[in-house]
């Protein structure tokens, strides 16, 4: 995979990033340093909401968004939610709610068979061209 200059999307430095990178090195040492007390803060403060973690931590909302998306509270007996990244709905993991998710299999099964269906067709299509030609002989 290839590395592409991007600017850290915390600091602004510059640095070499893979796919999906979206903060440089010491970000992201910053960033695993500061879990535990993302996490500490959480088990002492079980009612809190996200901007009470951002204010009594100092953590970048980013990894406490990523943290709460990986489940890390839940382990906690604490669940935060945010918002399903298409409709909107309020999830407690992952990305997409349960509908959400439904709906992208259904779609996905729907243009396999019709995947599936056209290339029958086309398959049969062939078949009759050829019946056509030896019947013209």
């Amino acid at each position: 995979m290839e590395a592409k200059l991007k600017n850290c999307q915390q600091c602004g430095k510059l640095f070499m990033a893979r796919p999906r990178e979206k903060i440089c090195p010491a970000c992201q040492d910053a960033e695993r340093e500061m879990e535990p007390t993302v996490v500490n803060y959480v088990r002492d403060h079980p009612k809190c909401k996200v901007q009470d973690v951002l204010e009594g931590t100092g953590a970048p909302e980013s990894l406490v968004r990523r943290l709460i998306r990986e489940g890390r509270f839940e382990q906690l007996g604490v669940a935060f939610g945010y918002p399903c990244k298409k409709c909107g709905k309020e999830i407690y993991s992952g990305q997409y709610c349960e509908n959400c998710l439904k709906d992208m299999q259904d779609g996905l099964h729907s243009v396999q068979t019709n995947i599936t269906k056209n290339a029958e067709a086309a398959r049969g299509h062939g078949m009759y061209s050829k019946d056509l030609q030896q019947q013209k002989k």
